[in-house]
């Protein structure tokens, strides 16, 4: 039934990216946005802790490209334009981790011979806890942010909201949740303000990364509607009273000119 189901909403939820100038990111294109992620995640504890403390690009870069190579077809990655100054990848729901076949030949080894058993242990124990914690919160029934990035000299042009909100627009309209989790304080306030609520925030079990996990539920088109009406209420409200107050100036005067009339009639 959940494939059925995604085999509707993700064609559907491509098309309204489309619709909005966004790019839909193809197979040649993951090596470039593993780029892109990597520069992004250079001061990421997460990616940090998964190195010791030290940054790695190209241990970075690898973990990206296999994320990326080794998402479900239904997986839904694009652009902000051809360019890929930013990208947002998400997943449908059902998504529990990634599998070990295909992490391992979607260059699994590669990162085992550059960065040692160490950093894919730590991985492994890392997305166990991670998708626990998803679960707990929503049974695995949501959309999953698994990605937002932006290059470092395109950040702060509004590239983030230009990718988050058609995706937020098709989830209120199919009154579907989603879920993310980041590990950086400084992404919560971010990812508020496009509605997701804090629902735990903890240390990841042996370590000192911080865990943020952040869910977001569907905005009804009855409370846009109720938000709506409040507004018409008031400007119409506003209306009367200038409306009132002018026809009230008006009386005044119109009565004025015929008092004045009269007294010159009767006087005459």
């Amino acid at each position: 039934m959940d494939k059925l189901v995604r085999k509707i909403e993700v064609p559907l939820a491509k098309k309204i990216i489309e619709k909005a100038g966004l790019y839909i990111a193809q197979k040649k294109d993951l090596d470039h946005l593993a780029e892109v992620a990597a520069d992004a995640y250079k001061d990421y504890p997460l990616h940090n802790y998964f190195t010791k403390g030290k940054y790695d690009k190209k241990a970075s870069k690898l973990l990206m490209q296999i994320s990326l190579k080794t998402m479900t077809e239904d997986a839904i990655i694009y652009a902000d334009s051809p360019e890929m100054n930013g990208f947002a990848a998400w997943l449908p729901f059902g998504f529990t981790g990634n599998k070990t076949m295909p992490f391992l030949l979607s260059g699994g080894l590669e990162l085992f011979f550059h960065s040692g058993f160490g950093l894919v242990g730590r991985l492994l124990n890392y997305e166990n806890y991670a998708m626990n914690l998803k679960k707990e919160f929503t049974d695995n029934y949501d959309w999953y942010l698994f990605n937002l990035s932006v290059k470092k000299e395109a950040q702060g042009k509004g590239i983030a909201s230009k990718l988050m909100k058609p995706m937020l627009k098709f989830l209120d309209d199919e009154k579907m949740v989603a879920y993310l989790e980041t590990n950086k304080e400084s992404n919560v306030g971010l990812y508020q303000h496009y509605g997701f609520e804090l629902k735990r925030e903890e240390f990841v079990p042996k370590t000192d990364v911080m865990h943020y996990a952040m869910v977001r539920k569907p905005v009804y088109k009855n409370e846009n509607l109720k938000g709506e009406m409040k507004m018409y209420w008031f400007i119409l409200i506003l209306a009367c009273i200038i409306l009132w107050g002018v026809t009230d100036i008006l009386l005044k005067k119109s009565l004025r000119d015929i008092s004045y009339f009269l007294i010159i009639i009767t006087t005459s």
